[in-house]
């Protein structure tokens, strides 16, 4: 089948469409022609080397996916062929992600696709969903309470924001001056445009999708931080413990999240597609910043 794959680590042209060969199937795996991959930061960092984590050659990159089930192993209950799914690989723990014509994995890692975007469009939620999920499950907070989100436009502060408007919580972005009136528009409260007009000790907590570390001074007495940024931490400080957040595989939390894109309570935006052999310029366009909504590769 084909693949953008690569033989070493590198630049954007690294990323060559090949032939691999066809994944192997279980009897809880299900088969799924995909319809798009979506290209995130993770798989800039593993291309790149930047990642410390072993990869065997062809390496095919991929986290998200969306598409047909085509068949499914003998032990599979959740999906028939036919089913639209989407789905979020951990493409290191496997042999290979998502850049192919047809991906295959545990039954356990999918969920059915929403029902009001493309299959292709929906190809943009499963990592970015995921990873705000997640992040907002470590956080403990009251009520009403006031929350600061580094990147909120961003794919994950985007969706991280909109859930914690949805459960009445207060919340501010660090973001930049152009994505003001997007912002506002989501309902977020105030756009802060730098570091360093950041009020201090006024959050009851702080979303750091960012890796803007020093915003930890804006958190009150006793509040929290939590990111899902690569960069160094802030020091445990004034009864604040910093908290890092990593996302993991989770196909029934995939579908509690698709369902609310199914009822506009939450929208992940789609910036460029681009055609399995222009991989370089899509991983080169996501490097370069400032995209607003994901990047998605159509085989």
């Amino acid at each position: 089948m084909k693949a953008i794959a690569i033989e070493a680590t590198g630049d954007p042209s690294v990323l060559t469409l090949t032939e691999v060969d066809e994944p192997t199937s279980g009897p809880g795996d299900v088969t799924v022609s995909v319809a798009a991959a979506a290209v995130n930061p993770v798989d800039l960092k593993t291309r790149s080397g930047f990642l410390p984590i072993e990869l065997h050659f062809p390496a095919v990159l991929g986290w998200d996916v969306s598409g047909t089930v085509i068949a499914v192993g003998s032990a599979v209950t959740r999906f028939t062929p036919g089913d639209r799914v989407i789905g979020m690989i951990a493409q290191p723990a496997h042999r290979y992600g998502t850049y192919a014509e047809r991906v295959t994995a545990d039954q356990s890692l999918f969920a059915p696709a929403p029902s009001n975007v493309t299959l292709e469009h929906a190809a943009a939620i499963p990592l970015a969903a995921l990873t705000a999920v997640q992040c907002l499950e470590k956080l403990d907070l009251a009520s009403e309470s006031t929350v600061l989100v580094t990147g909120a436009a961003g794919a994950v502060g985007r969706i991280a924001s909109a859930l914690l408007i949805s459960r009445g919580h207060r919340v501010e972005a660090l973001a930049r001056e152009s994505d003001t009136d997007e912002l506002l528009a989501l309902s977020l409260s105030r756009v802060i445009a730098s570091p360093v007009d950041l009020p201090q000790k006024e959050y009851d907590a702080i979303v750091d999708t960012a890796g803007v570390a020093e915003s930890v001074d804006s958190v009150r007495d006793d509040g929290a931080f939590i990111s899902i940024d690569d960069n160094e931490q802030p020091a445990p400080q004034r009864g604040i413990t910093p908290a890092k957040s990593y996302v993991d595989e989770d196909g029934s939390g995939l579908e509690s999240f698709a369902e609310l894109v199914s009822t506009g309570s939450v929208t992940v935006p789609v910036a460029r597609t681009f055609r399995f052999d222009e991989a370089p310029r899509a991983h080169a366009l996501l490097a370069a910043g400032g995209t607003r909504g994901k990047v998605l590769l159509i085989p």
